[in-house]
């Protein structure tokens, strides 16, 4: 397909606007699942319509074999090499993306209901989806649509999961948007280029689960973990120990008296839902399209985003099975570029609100930090202090003089099941009796054997690691493989001005106005006769009454322009709602109600 290019505030893309762009050098369209649509296109600058490609303007293009036409809004066009220009395009979908919406919550309503709930703010979008289950839905302050839907806590997304498709001003939330499909992508058949990555930067052995709740008669907040402090992660992948400490202290409401039996629970669905004793492999490979050969074509082995499909390589020894979670489609040539199955990476385009959210959330986990660690202090100091249980001995040797001492869990040693051991050599525990192992020792040449260590503070001379890793898991240097992964979160005087621009927005009024019609829209026979009135609201709330007459104007549109001027001049303003007969409309009419500023005459919309 030749991509076709059209004004900025087109809505309807049967025709073809400015016109093709039959000078494309290329045009490739990319897609994740639930992450990225965009599409970038190379343009001579001596292309026919290379003037007229402008920032915000829309491109037409097809995204892969089966969808219609997708609408892309111009972001970005870099400047000319070697006479040509990239131009980069999102789809049209993410305009939601500048939508606002304002806080609400419902205690029990169906997906379909909140999705056309968010979508209101734009009328050029309508909302689809196959989830009927009704749960509880809130927007706890002013966000965008786009992050409403997904991408942040408390989202569509979140709660719903499913898989979003965006059919040009429709969103789509499929319970499964794809397909098991059968296809079989082989080396010999249809394979043409693989690249298999497996990264274990997310493998664990251990999982370390706690929460904070401030008691409602306390200042002080409570850290809660469990006694056994971790949870096993069955890996048949990890040599050596590797634990996560995880803060699911955000998976409580606010007030909440967190308690082990309910951390417990959070974490074992955690780890129900997120495999982190094994890689999840990458496979990302090229094919070519068989369905396109004629001796092919009664096969029907179409590939699409989220489809599930087999890719095979015996010389490679690589055989998965896997979901599509990116394509790449060059839209000239109607071809897959590539396609990637494997484990999802990518989340819905952030916004202003999504950050924010994003930073309150490390800067609330970084910061219980050093609660764990009071914590991890006091429950030493309990034990250690308030046992009152145990058996303190002497062991000798056969002379009878003492050369170590033991307190055991018994009166003896050959029935001790725990036993601290200390000697000229070290100090060490077992759980395991007398003989050990010691797992938990510090001996006479300076080493210290811990399988879990908490600090404050640690100075060393040389640190040798397999990973270091940032407490809330965004960052980790991986000193076998030497990869290296920071993430950099806004400082405190940005997140300020993130706030202060969101309260900016909230004092803003927003207004809109909705026109409705009291008998309907569509009229037959010439027989019209219907009362338009405007409603004008400030984000969702009614301000109609308060409001001037004078500043409500009205207009008509229709096929003959001379008759409109008439028409507009005797409805300059002066009235909330207007009457509509059978002498107002000649064939065809369109009727506009716009809001004004009396004093500048200016618009407010």
């Amino acid at each position: 397909m030749i991509p076709v290019l059209f004004p900025a505030s087109t809505t309807d893309f049967s025709t073809f606007g400015i016109g093709a762009l039959t000078d494309t050098i290329s045009c490739e369209v990319t897609e994740e699942r639930n992450g990225i649509f965009e599409c970038i296109l190379k343009y001579p600058i001596t292309g026919q319509h290379y003037g007229a490609i402008a920032k915000e303007s829309i491109i037409k293009a097809k995204p892969n074999d089966t969808a219609t036409p997708q609408a892309f809004r111009v972001y970005r066009i870099t400047r000319p090499l070697k006479g040509v220009v990239s131009v980069y395009a999102q789809h049209i979908s993410y305009d939601l993306a500048n939508v606002p919406v304002m806080p609400f919550a419902t205690d029990s309503r169906s997906p379909a209901l909140i999705l056309n709930q968010l979508l209101a703010g734009d009328t050029r979008f309508t909302g689809w989806t196959d989830y009927a289950d009704a749960k509880p839905f809130e927007v706890v302050k002013p966000q965008s649509v786009r992050a409403c839907l997904g991408g942040t806590d408390g989202s569509m997304l979140s709660k719903w999961h499913g898989e979003f498709e965006w059919d040009n001003f429709t969103v789509k939330l499929h319970s499964h948007r794809g397909q098991k499909t059968g296809v079989v992508i082989e080396y010999g058949k249809n394979l043409t280029e693989l690249e298999q990555d497996e990264d274990n930067s997310g493998v664990y052995t251990k999982l370390l689960p706690y929460a904070v709740y401030t008691p409602e008669d306390s200042e002080d907040a409570v850290v809660v973990t469990l006694p056994e402090e971790t949870l096993p992660i069955i890996s048949a992948e990890m040599a050596r120990n590797k634990t996560l400490i995880k803060d699911f202290t955000d998976r409580f409401e606010n007030g909440t008296v967190i308690t082990e039996e309910m951390l417990r629970a959070v974490a074992n669905s955690y780890l129900k839902d997120n495999p982190l004793g094994d890689t999840i492999p990458s496979v990302k490979v090229s094919f070519e399209p068989l369905w396109k050969q004629p001796e092919y074509s009664a096969l029907l082995e179409r590939v699409n985003l989220c489809d599930t499909v087999s890719i095979r390589h015996s010389a490679l020894g690589v055989s998965v099975t896997a979901l599509v979670i990116q394509t790449v489609y060059d839209t000239l040539a109607e071809r897959y570029v590539s396609i990637t199955l494997g484990s999802a990476k990518s989340s819905m385009v952030t916004t202003i609100a999504q950050v924010q959210s994003s930073v309150e959330k490390v800067e609330s986990t970084v910061g219980h930090f050093p609660k764990l660690l009071q914590s991890a202090i006091n429950s030493a100091t309990s034990l250690i202090t308030g046992q009152t249980g145990g058996y303190v001995v002497l062991h000798g040797n056969e002379k009878g003089q003492p050369y170590e001492l033991l307190v055991l869990d018994a009166p003896n040693i050959d029935q001790a099941v725990n036993v601290w051991r200390w000697n000229v050599n070290g100090l060490g525990f077992s759980k395991n009796g007398y003989n050990g192992p010691y797992e938990t020792a510090i001996t006479a040449d300076g080493q210290i054997v811990a399988d879990f260590i908490t600090s404050g503070s640690l100075v060393a001379n040389i640190i040798k690691a397999g990973v270091i890793q940032s407490q809330d898991g965004s960052s980790w240097w991986d000193l076998e493989s030497g990869e290296v992964h920071l993430r950099a979160y806004a400082t405190t005087s940005s997140v300020e001005k993130v706030s202060d621009r969101v309260s900016e927005i909230e004092d803003k009024k927003m207004y809109r106005v909705v026109v409705s019609s009291s008998n309907g829209s569509i009229f037959k026979n010439g027989n019209i006769s219907t009362v338009l009135s405007a409603t004008v609201y400030s984000w969702d709330e009614d301000v109609t009454d308060s409001l001037d007459p004078n500043q409500f104007i009205w207009t008509r549109v229709s096929e003959d322009a001379e008759s409109d001027k008439l028409w507009n001049a005797a409805h300059y303003g002066g009235t909330k709602e207007i009457i509509i007969t059978t002498e107002d409309v000649t064939v065809r009419a369109t009727f506009f109600c716009e809001l004004i500023d009396t004093a500048t005459r200016n618009s407010l919309l």
